[in-house]
């Protein structure tokens, strides 16, 4: 029973290797996140962190249209497509106008590959002229 318990407790003492040992790689969307104070992608191994993209717009139409354009120009960046994303998270200050434009952002899933996905009302983002923000996670490989 030592014996045992020795090499259990010599397992548990063992250091691993653990993804928190790769550095995160972070990249910028633009110089406002400094003034905020955050990153707009992070790359942590093969799973990429994508924050809110924020978009304003005459109606919700152009606002999807934006952002989801805006966030395929970051996996184009990556080399990969919308098949890539795992989950997505939209946060929208007008519910029925998003629901009115689903078919606009269904468009930009390939394949109808659509990702898990929790859809928010809120009752304003950062910016009050933001309809709707956007955040993705990706899997890279």
């Amino acid at each position: 029973m030592r014996t045992l318990s020795m090499a259990l407790l010599g397992l548990l003492c063992t250091p691993l290797v653990h993804a928190a040992d790769v550095p995160l790689e972070r990249h910028s969307l633009g110089s406002w996140e400094a003034d905020i104070g955050f990153s707009g992608v992070v790359r942590d191994g093969d799973t990429l962190h994508v924050s809110g993209i924020a978009c304003a717009g005459a109606d919700m139409q152009v606002a999807v249209l934006a952002c989801y354009r805006q966030l395929n120009d970051i996996l184009q960046r990556f080399d990969v497509d919308s098949s890539h994303v795992v989950k997505e998270t939209v946060y929208t200050t007008d519910m029925d106008a998003l629901i009115k434009v689903i078919p606009v952002r269904k468009t930009f899933f390939a394949d109808a590959k659509y990702p898990a996905a929790t859809w928010v009302q809120v009752s304003r983002l950062f910016d009050r002229a933001h309809l709707l923000e956007v955040e993705w996670t990706v899997r890279l490989k």
